[in-house]
């Protein structure tokens, strides 16, 4: 598997995947009676398009490239600023939360259905050009997420049985896969965290294209994850203030 291949194959998926976001929030901030909807859909687009620009320039320069050479890694940067930067901007955001009740929860889980494409890493593993220690874990979690996706968002869309519990458990294994995938990576990357893969080192999983995926691909999921579990908790809250509403002007039982 050529670096041009996978540099298309990531690219295309990413691409495919922030259209398909910002389709769904266009959608939802029609749906939720924003008035200027389509100004704020162009505005994420372009923080959105910016930020993978961006990033895209820098994976190229080897900006995030992890080697003994580099005692600052730029990489946990890339990676955790924009999550906590967007979760704060987000809980906090009232038309963010607007748009969030206009969106219905199987969407918001089916649409990570483009993390099967972490079968690139098992690909690239028997290939022989990453370690398994890495690409083991981070492909299988990766495809296990995306195929929990195609199953769960029909099931929740259908309104079935524990589906809300499965979203919570399908939404925590989705992040605690890239807990594994981030930390293995730098466990088998050259460098002073360098403790497993001793004799087949992470070469290509901070360098580009493969870059892309911890600092884009991880965040921008990330928040599709947090907007998830938010989503949920409003639930749960909407029905509880519903229940109580209905029970307050329910009749008194006669005497």
């Amino acid at each position: 598997m050529s670096d041009d291949f996978l540099s298309v194959v990531i690219t295309v998926t990413d691409l495919l995947a922030v259209a398909a976001v910002l389709t769904g929030l266009s959608i939802a901030l029609q749906r939720a009676g924003a008035g200027e909807y389509r100004r704020i859909a162009i505005a994420v687009a372009a923080v959105i398009l910016t930020w993978y620009g961006l990033v895209t320039v820098l994976a190229m320069r080897d900006v995030f490239l992890v080697s003994a050479a580099v005692t600052f890694p730029v990489l946990p940067v890339a990676v955790l600023v924009p999550i906590i930067l967007g979760t704060v901007a987000l809980l906090r955001s009232r038309i963010a939360a607007a748009a969030l009740d206009a969106t219905p929860l199987s969407w918001l889980v089916g649409v990570q259905v483009y993390r099967v494409v972490g079968v690139i890493f098992l690909l690239l593993w028997a290939a022989g050009r990453l370690p398994g220690e890495f690409a083991l874990p981070a492909g299988i979690g990766d495809m296990l997420t995306g195929i929990g996706a195609a199953t769960l968002a029909p099931a929740i869309a259908r309104g079935d049985r524990n589906s809300r519990a499965a979203a919570y458990l399908w939404n925590v294994f989705g992040l605690l896969d890239f807990v594994v995938a981030l930390a293995t990576g730098f466990l088998t990357s050259p460098g002073p965290f360098h403790l497993l893969a001793p004799d087949n080192p992470n070469l290509l999983a901070t360098a580009y294209p493969l870059a892309m995926i911890p600092t884009f691909v991880v965040p921008f999921t990330t928040l599709l994850h947090v907007l998830c579990l938010w989503k949920l908790r409003r639930m749960a809250s909407q029905e509880v203030t519903a229940s109580s509403a209905d029970a307050s002007v329910r009749p008194a039982p006669a005497a």
